[in-house]
């Protein structure tokens, strides 16, 4: 099946999906609006990040927006990143129900927003040619049954016909949580966590992530896919929040 068929049956299934089930807002289990399991005065309560860095999507003060902050301009190995909100309630609540309780209602409602932002981001640039999703250890798999930046990636691939590498990066080693760890603990926990698997020619690359807090994961990652190569590729990361 060609892309553009992809797509067009993706969102007719949508379409068919909210006909038979109309939505129902996550948070305060009123209707929904169009196609999206959240309300319009929900949705407007949600945190966002007003002038976020291009570079790490973190505040910056009014009027400084077009600029990165001091950390990016340090260190360069991410060139953007697009987060659809901030890390507080209630999104941080409903980013738990999607990873640890099966909530992939959340997950898809979260998709929803980080697509929309995704779209205004990108309005007069090219996407990335390739959807990377942080991979979980075997164990973690196990655990939990899935793999939430897998199933936001998928989400973001058919929306935005989009190719997705679902093998190419493992995690080679489980590391214990990044939770309540500090910036220099993060980066020492994740060395050496990440490999590539198979040669990826792709020049623009976006990490799926739900939750960046430090950069470390996604730093890990871009270092791994840019080691020893004369261009290495341009490296967005797109997630849910941002801490």
């Amino acid at each position: 099946m060609s892309i553009w068929m992809t797509t067009r049956y993706y969102q007719w299934a949508n379409i068919a999906q909210f006909w038979l089930l109309p939505p129902v807002c996550v948070l305060c289990r009123q209707p929904g609006q169009a196609g999206r399991d959240l309300c319009h005065g929900c949705e407007d309560r949600l945190p966002r990040t007003e002038y976020p860095c291009p570079g790490c999507a973190l505040p910056l003060p009014p009027g400084a927006e077009a600029l990165q902050c001091g950390l990016c301009q340090r260190h360069r190995r991410i060139n953007t990143t697009v987060a659809a909100t901030a890390y507080e309630e209630p999104v941080s609540a409903l980013i738990t129900r999607f990873k640890y309780h099966q909530g992939l209602e959340c997950g898809r409602v979260l998709t929803q927003l980080l697509l929309d932002c995704i779209r205004q981001h990108y309005r007069s640039q090219p996407l990335p040619t390739l959807l990377l999703p942080v991979p979980l250890h075997a164990t973690r798999l196990r655990e939990r049954g899935y793999n939430q930046s897998l199933l936001m990636a998928r989400d973001l691939g058919r929306a935005l016909a989009i190719p997705v590498a679902t093998h190419a990066l493992q995690r080679q080693r489980i590391t214990p949580p990044q939770q309540g760890l500090s910036a220099p603990q993060r980066r020492r926990n994740l060395r050496g966590a990440f490999v590539l698997t198979e040669p990826l020619p792709q020049r623009r690359i976006a990490l799926i992530d739900d939750v960046v807090t430090t950069m470390s994961t996604v730093n890990e990652i871009a270092r791994v896919l840019q080691r020893g190569q004369a261009s290495p590729p341009e490296i967005h990361v797109w997630c849910l929040a941002r801490a």
